[in-house]
C-alpha cells in the first residue's frame, strides 16, 4: 500500500511531509473542535559526531510529555523563553532556564540537551514545567525529565 504524500515547503530551510493515509486515533488526546493537536512527532537530530539519532517525541496523555505547549530549538528560543519566564515569574526562574541551556542535565551526559518542552500548569496560576531533553544516554519510558524551574 502507497502512502498519500503532499510536501510543502515553508521557508527555505523548512520542509514538510505530510503522509495523507488516514488512520485510528489510538491515542488518548482528542482534537479540539476547530484545531488539530500534535501526537507525536519524529525528529532527526545531527548529533555533535555527525551521526543521526530518530527521536520520536509523544505527547499521548501516559507519555510524560502531555500538556506540552512549547517546543524550542536554539539560542534564540531559549531566550525568548526566558525573557518570557523573566517578566512573568522573575529572573530567579529566567536564569535557571538559560543555565540548564548552557549546561548538561548530568555530568556523565554526552551533550547539553536538544530542545526545551513548556507544559501548560496542571494548576491554575502555578508554573509551567520546562524540561531539557535529549542530552543523556538514557531516556527512561514514560518518565519525563524533572522540571528546571
Amino acid at each position: 500500500m502507497s502512502a498519500l504524500r503532499e510536501e510543502q515547503r515553508l521557508a527555505k530551510d523548512i520542509n514538510l511531509v505530510f503522509d495523507l493515509t488516514e488512520k485510528p486515533n489510538r491515542s488518548q488526546l482528542k482534537a479540539h473542535k476547530d484545531r488539530a493537536v500534535v501526537a507525536k512527532l519524529r525528529a532527526d537530530l545531527v548529533l555533535p559526531t555527525d551521526k543521526i539519532l530518530t527521536v520520536d517525541i509523544d505527547f499521548d496523555s501516559d507519555s510524560g510529555y502531555h500538556n506540552t505547549s512549547m517546543l524550542v530549538m536554539n539560542d534564540f528560543g531559549v531566550e525568548m523563553l526566558a525573557t518570557a519566564f523573566e517578566v512573568k515569574y522573575g529572573k530567579e526562574h529566567a536564569d535557571k532556564i538559560r543555565k540548564s541551556w548552557d549546561e548538561k542535565q548530568d555530568k556523565n551526559d554526552p551533550r547539553k540537551p536538544t530542545y526545551m518542552l513548556v507544559q501548560e500548569p496542571t494548576v491554575s496560576e502555578s508554573m509551567p514545567i520546562v524540561m531539557g531533553s535529549c542530552g543523556s544516554k538514557s531516556h527512561p519510558t514514560k518518565i519525563a525529565p524533572k522540571s528546571i524551574v
